[in-house]
């Protein structure tokens, strides 16, 4: 894990001097899993926002061996959607294909904007890039210094769904063992699964097979440590599986609890969310801050941008097994609120009993159709983080619509982010595979968000026989805008969904 301060300090020294420590290669793994497809889909922002022309795209399948299978070269150098299906790009076997990206010029971040997606007819799973070969022995130095636990993945066990962790290699083969707890209220569970897999092989652990002890509808912590590997920044795939094969997913995040990081003073932390009205609308917050005693407030936010309703749903002890889950539609139904007046929600974090403010304060919001449900891997805002003077906002990212899937998207423009106007004049820019689609400007006023459903929005799809990937681009000479996206299956109802680049 490398500290967020340290993020902070990086990003400033950036904008000092962009030359400074250049990043050439970006790069992310994706693994081949049974009975679904692998691909990934990207909008060229290497083009659109930064301008670099020409990049290389090299795509290498592994086998389950460890050994290339064969890689393929693309050019992005075009404005528009790039979608690769990886299943079925070769013959034999394969574990996980590793995506890489090059650049004469400075890339920045080693993590492309990537979305990996796994699908058949009945779910689609979709999460942002999270396994990748690190760039040299130095980045290693900077990435793996400082090592933690992996967590911040909700638990679901009963006669239909498991909670899965997929562990991967990196470039030199693992044997070692992974480390898992469940922290509940009353108990806390403890495990170690042996790993002994080839470089870029992988993994599923069902926490069933691993906690035959832990009830049907246990209610905990989940907490991982994986072995140390070299050259590598390994995330745990962590989600929900059913009998069926169909699953939903997300990376896990740091368990920082036990480093001790702070921002330099305690104001608050806070961040805002679309609230889509037809669906299911929740927030988990883990106690895997840095030690700290955290008192956690929901408010919501009206069309117009009116705080409309806040209460406090409850405080957070870091270290400890017990954490924060709330049904945001509940609550605001409790307190008599019309749901349909309600823009966006937020969260905030205040410091109890001369606590400290942790700078890494990780979520899960939480979007649901019905069957599945999708969950997001969110961390609350602060004033500390570190934005240049005049820094607009560009955010992006993907919307799926078609074979039988469809799904609600939204940008907020959060008011603890920009207190200094009253709207947002966002340029909204859609592309697909072919280029740009179509465009539109909308006003988002401060603390509100506007939302949209792809099938309503991209009509020209809705019949189609496989899901269609649109990506979309909000510009606006302000900073404080953000994308949220949920898709479902229409007859499953099962849910995924990410936040923005």
């Amino acid at each position: 894990m490398k500290k967020l301060k340290e993020v902070e300090r990086t990003r400033t020294a950036y904008h000092r001097d962009p030359n400074l420590n250049s990043v050439h290669r970006s790069s992310l793994m994706v693994p081949e899993l049974d009975d679904c497809i692998a691909e990934i889909t990207f909008l060229n922002h290497f083009l659109i926002k930064r301008n670099h022309k020409k990049i290389a795209c090299i795509i290498t399948a592994i086998g389950k061996d460890g050994k290339k299978i064969e890689s393929r070269l693309h050019h992005i150098d075009q404005p528009k959607v790039y979608v690769f299906t990886l299943t079925g790009m070769v013959e034999e076997p394969v574990s996980n294909y590793m995506i890489e990206f090059f650049s004469v010029d400075n890339l920045f971040i080693p993590f492309p904007a990537v979305m990996v997606n796994h699908r058949n007819s009945k779910f689609l799973n979709q999460v942002h890039s999270f396994n990748r070969v690190l760039n040299d022995i130095f980045e290693d130095d900077d990435v793996n210094e400082n090592h933690v636990k992996e967590s911040s993945v909700d638990l679901i066990l009963n006669n239909n769904t498991d909670t899965c962790l997929l562990f991967t290699a990196g470039p030199i083969a693992c044997k070692g063992s992974l480390e898992i707890e469940i922290g509940t209220p009353s108990k806390t569970y403890r495990t170690v699964e042996s790993v002994d897999i080839p470089r870029f092989g992988h993994k599923k652990i069902s926490l069933r097979e691993s906690f035959k002890d832990l009830p049907d509808g246990a209610k905990g912590i989940i907490k991982a440590k994986q072995p140390n590997q070299l050259l590598f920044y390994g995330r745990l795939i962590s989600g929900q599986w059913r009998n069926d094969k169909t699953f939903s997913a997300n990376h896990s995040y740091y368990d920082s609890s036990t480093t001790q990081e702070y921002w330099d003073n305690t104001k608050l932390s806070d961040r805002q969310y679309p609230f889509f009205s037809n669906f299911k609308n929740k927030i988990k917050i883990y106690p895997i801050a840095s030690p700290s005693e955290l008192e956690i407030i929901l408010y919501a936010n009206s069309n117009n941008g009116e705080e409309i309703h806040s209460q406090k749903i409850g405080s957070l002890v870091s270290p400890s097994n017990e954490f924060i889950d709330t049904d945001i539609n509940a609550i605001f139904e409790n307190a008599e609120i019309n749901i349909s007046t309600i823009s966006s929600f937020g969260v905030r974090a205040q410091v109890i009993n001369d606590s400290k403010m942790p700078t890494r304060i990780g979520h899960q919001l939480i979007y649901g159709a019905g069957g599945l449900d999708s969950s997001i891997n969110v961390v609350l805002g602060n004033p500390n983080i570190f934005n240049r003077p005049g820094k607009k906002s560009m955010k992006w990212g993907q919307i799926i619509v078609g074979g039988d899937f469809d799904s609600f998207f939204g940008f907020t423009a959060d008011s603890k982010e920009n207190k200094e106007i009253t709207k947002h004049e966002a340029n909204i820019t859609f592309y697909d595979k072919n280029g740009k689609l179509k465009e539109k400007k909308v006003d988002v006023l401060n603390g509100t968000s506007v939302k949209f459903e792809a099938s309503k929005e991209f009509k020209e799809f809705t019949d189609y026989d496989l899901p269609q990937y649109v990506w979309c681009s909000a510009e606006s000479e302000n900073y404080g805008l953000n994308f949220f996206a949920c898709t479902y299956n229409i007859q499953t109802k099962h849910s995924s969904g990410d936040h923005g680049f």
